[in-house]
């Protein structure tokens, strides 16, 4: 049984129940098939061309379907495109949220250091009262 599924005769008979379209598929492949010549000699007999007209015919359709296969893969490609492209946004925004809190943190624990220091200049009677109250307003203003 094993045996005969892997003869010619059974392989001849599968490829006549094959669709069109696996035999496409299995021509276009051909040097991966166990028998060839057998599908080379199938797709010719149903596909050998007998006229014209019947060239032009398979033309139009051939590409009519080429058409409809650039719809479709163009259509795929903007919409992976666009999610792609949404990811990327999504990391930069959240980047530049980390960008600006840093920051923010730096310019505060600036801040604080600056304050410190105007309080130990307070404490040590260099500067005023008065002066270490306006710069401590314009410093908290600033965080």
């Amino acid at each position: 049984m094993i045996l005969e599924s892997k003869s010619e005769d059974h392989f001849r008979q599968y490829l006549k129940n094959v669709s069109n379209d696996q035999l496409i598929q299995f021509y276009d492949d051909v040097e991966w098939t166990p028998f060839p010549i057998l599908v080379i000699k199938e797709y010719q007999r149903r596909f050998k061309v007998k006229n014209k007209k019947e060239v032009m015919e398979k033309l139009k359709l051939h590409a009519q379907l080429a058409k409809e296969k650039t719809k479709e893969l163009s259509g795929m490609a903007k919409s992976h495109t666009s999610k792609v492209s949404k990811k990327i946004q999504t990391k930069g925004e959240k980047i530049s949220q980390s960008v600006d809190n840093t920051r923010r943190l730096i310019y505060s624990e600036k801040n604080l250091f600056i304050l410190e220091k105007l309080g130990e200049l307070n404490k040590k009677g260099i500067i005023t009262k008065k002066e270490f109250e306006d710069k401590k307003k314009e410093i908290l203003k600033r965080i």
